[in-house]
């Protein structure tokens, strides 16, 4: 059997029956800030996940272009006709599937539509020093430079053909 308090106990006992409406509030304004700080991470999180795929992307192809002038090193010096200028002001909509007969113009063409519609105002160029090769593609990012004050990315390969 249980004994009943002591006198002197039972005013500590009922000022300490619960919670007061203040102390929930404040524990549902400290949830209400670690929620908003998750949700404000998610969106950084896909921001950035969106930034890295794009400089996947822009490494992807500019070693295919490489890959493209050493498979023909004949005609390799001809690309250095891919500059900034030469792509279109927008990205073509029907695809970029290759033709039936390939060419080095078909090549070209190709590249500058898959570079354009893979990269938001993606652009490349390739130049020839000696023999060494660089080819340098830029694209719209307004997150990764945007605290150098630069709206474009840039990726830069040189290589030796």
């Amino acid at each position: 059997m249980s004994r009943p308090l002591p006198r002197s106990w039972r005013p500590l006992r009922r000022a300490a029956g619960g919670f007061s409406l203040i102390e929930v509030l404040v524990a549902l304004l400290v949830l209400a800030f670690g929620l908003l700080g998750l949700a404000f991470l998610q969106t950084l999180n896909i921001r950035y996940t969106q930034s890295a795929n794009h400089r996947t992307a822009a490494a992807n192809l500019s070693h295919q272009v490489i890959d493209m002038m050493r498979s023909n090193r004949v005609v390799s010096r001809q690309y250095a006709a891919l500059t900034f200028n030469s792509f279109p002001a927008a990205p073509a909509v029907a695809g970029c599937g290759r033709g039936a007969a390939v060419d080095f113009n078909a090549n070209m063409n190709v590249w500058r539509c898959e570079v354009s519609s893979s990269l938001p105002g993606g652009q490349g160029q390739v130049t020839f020093n000696g023999d060494q090769v660089t080819v340098t593609v830029r694209w719209n990012d307004d997150l990764s430079q945007a605290a150098l004050g630069q709206a474009q990315s840039t990726y830069v390969v040189t290589t030796r053909l």
